[in-house]
């Protein structure tokens, strides 16, 4: 059975209100489907609704509205005044309109008055989003739900039970769990206390699981107040040679996607053209014969990036450092051009971000079925640079449609690869290729808003932060 964790649901949730499909209608959609499912089993008789200040509860909010012949009573942990989100809000406010009986209870001693006279107990109350031991009213709370003869339905996921692992301590012991879109893993492993399992479809279709969006960037990028230099990732340029600018862009794009300290290594012939690009630069002339001199730099770094502006006179020479220094205990490498290998040590975790040339020329035809197979036997995570890209490790994949036809400019693959490396400090590589496809292509829509199609790699640099930026706010 197909699953989808909490994390790869949250993104989607968001992305659904990205692409047009509103959290709203999504909220309407499950709320109405957890009735439908209580319709089936029930006539109307007695429910009592456990409702938490977030999207679980507004869920349960819902379904209290479409139980129209049903006794319902809400008991909200918290007051109207402490929920969450907008949308479970206006559904929260919809039934205070409507008069229906509503209970706040503020803090766990207040149960000690409160009998759950029901036939029904919907918890509502925590969701996918919660890790941990329940504490203080939530905690009480899901004892007085399992105390209650009542049949029990959980909305998503039983309260207190991790969605992922499907561990618990103290959890809600349901007799049915009404979940959306997908299954749950979590749920499959712990199906003593989540009952019968039904999977309820919310209207996303299919297609909108697989497109990168502001969701991919919200679940990759991280900023820490209490940081320090160096924190947010330290990423070594590896390259250089015909194309003296193709290092310069990935450095200064791993700089405005988000990295602290970037250090470009190049040969010593081309240092000072690189250097001479910015003063932000930290570049090092290096031989790629001194892998001794590689090792104390990868040992200093995060993530490596390798390959861009190498050219094809040095191509060979470049092939044979790379499989040598992906040896020297790096622990995450972007391989780009001339970089690109099918030898990938087994404790190295890497993205490979081709376009179809190279991919063709190193492995094969770029069919969607030949990047999976290339994905799994080099366990790599590859993006296809294209008009459509495609991300992949070989069982997930993802495709970006951000960007247009201004980004054949040459420079703009060397800036997706810095991007990606900046993302990949925190992330695996699947996630940090999605969410660089999207940035890349995004600040070049932002780019192509502005300018036209006429914009160079230097305009796409500069629009990272504020494409970024765009995605955390929406």
């Amino acid at each position: 059975m197909d699953t989808i964790t909490s994390d790869e649901m949250a993104v989607l949730d968001v992305n659904c209100e990205y692409y047009g499909l509103s959290r709203l209608q999504l909220m309407e959609n499950a709320g109405r489907g957890v009735a439908e499912e209580i319709k089936k089993r029930f006539k109307p008789c007695k429910v009592a609704v456990f409702a938490g200040l977030g999207n679980n509860g507004g869920d349960a909010f819902v379904a209290a509205r479409h139980l129209n012949d049903f006794d319902v009573e809400i008991l909200l942990l918290g007051t109207h005044k402490q929920i969450k989100t907008d949308i479970a809000r206006k559904n929260f406010e919809i039934l205070k309109i409507c008069n229906f009986k509503i209970k706040e209870v503020k803090d766990s001693s207040q149960f000690d008055d409160i009998s759950i006279d029901a036939d029904i107990v919907i918890d509502g109350i925590l969701g996918t989003g919660v890790r941990g031991v329940l504490k203080g009213i939530y905690a009480k709370a899901v004892e007085e739900i399992n105390n209650s003869d009542a049949f029990k339905l959980a909305i998503d996921i039983p309260t207190g039970l991790n969605p992922d692992s499907g561990e618990y301590e103290l959890c809600v012991k349901a007799d049915l769990t009404v979940t959306f879109h997908r299954m749950k893993p979590g749920l499959l492993k712990a199906k003593e206390v989540a009952g019968e399992i039904v999977v309820k479809d919310i209207g996303i279709p299919k297609e909108l699981e697989f497109l990168t969006g502001v969701g991919d960037v919200k679940k990759t990028y991280k900023r820490f107040d209490d940081g320090h230099k160096g924190t947010h990732g330290r990423i070594l340029i590896v390259g250089g040679g015909e194309y003296t600018g193709a290092v310069a862009l990935t450095a200064m794009a791993s700089y405005y996607a988000g990295a602290d300290i970037v250090t470009v290594a190049v040969p010593e012939e081309i240092r000072n053209v690189v250097a001479s690009f910015s003063p932000n630069l930290i570049v090092k002339g290096v031989d790629l014969n001194r892998l001794d001199e590689f090792k104390r730099l990868a040992e200093k770094h995060h993530v490596a990036v390798l390959g861009m502006g190498v050219g094809k006179e040095r191509m060979e020479e470049f092939k044979q450092f790379v499989e040598e220094f992906l040896k020297l205990g790096i622990k995450k490498v972007v391989l780009d051009a001339e970089a690109i290998t099918p030898e990938i040590p087994e404790d190295v975790e890497c993205v490979m971000t081709p376009h179809r040339g190279e991919f063709k020329r190193v492995f094969s035809e770029p069919t969607i079925e030949n990047l999976k197979d290339v994905a799994k036997k080099t366990k790599s995570v590859i993006l296809l640079k294209g008009r459509e890209d495609i991300i992949t490790d070989g069982y997930r994949i993802r495709f970006n449609r951000t960007g247009n036809a201004g980004m054949t400019v040459g420079g703009t693959g060397d800036v997706l690869a810095g991007i990606v490396g900046s993302f990949f400090v925190f992330n695996d590589g699947f996630w940090s290729a999605s969410a660089g496809a999207f940035v890349n292509g995004l600040a070049g829509d932002m780019c192509f808003e502005e300018l036209g199609y006429n914009y160079t790699a230097m305009d796409l640099i500069k629009k990272i932060p504020l494409a970024i930026k765009k995605s955390l706010e929406f």
